[in-house]
């Protein structure tokens, strides 16, 4: 059975650091605060869906049918990230392995990805995740635990809130 784990209780966004924007065409007036997300932890999804390797593979395309997710991580028995199951992985083993039916997590993760800590600037993140062509990043603690996960989906809802914001806020001074 897979296993449900949260991170610590901090908020889903956490704090947000406020800067003024420069006096520039195509940006607001000077004077205009914006909260705009610095960290990972500000923006990553805390609460995720975790398998161990010994988990069937059957098991894995059940959770990213049933939850819609794209990325599963697999965590060991001391509870550290062991690595990572995308959709796309399962789709590709599927397609070259014709007994995938009896695999198991471990014949078709990923071992040791990248990953990064919540504190983690939320541009190194991204600069990881662009130079790396990924679309998650495993959130871990100083142990290897596993903390969160922040996907391309996470990053293009921070996006639209600050977006959103912005046109609000121009709106709003016109």
């Amino acid at each position: 059975m897979p296993i449900r784990r949260e991170g610590n209780n901090e908020s889903q966004r956490g704090d947000c650091m406020s800067r003024t924007l420069p006096d520039q065409p195509g940006l607001m007036a000077p004077g205009v605060v914006a909260a705009t997300p610095t960290r990972v932890a500000e923006v990553m999804t805390r609460e995720v869906v975790t398998l161990s390797p010994r988990h069937s593979f059957q098991e894995a395309i059940t959770l990213v049918a049933r939850h819609r997710f794209r990325h599963l991580l697999v965590v060991g028995a001391d509870a550290r990230l062991a690595g990572v199951i995308s959709d796309r992985d399962l789709l590709r083993f599927m397609a070259r392995e014709p007994h995938w039916d009896t695999a198991t997590v471990a014949e078709v993760m990923k071992p040791q990805p990248v990953t990064v800590r919540s504190e983690t600037p939320l541009s190194t993140a991204i600069a990881e995740m662009l130079t790396r062509r990924i679309n998650c990043l495993p959130v871990v603690d100083e142990a290897g635990r596993v903390c969160g996960i922040l996907t391309s989906t996470d990053l293009l809802q921070a996006f639209q809130q600050i977006q959103a914001w912005i046109e609000q806020t121009g709106k709003a001074s016109r």
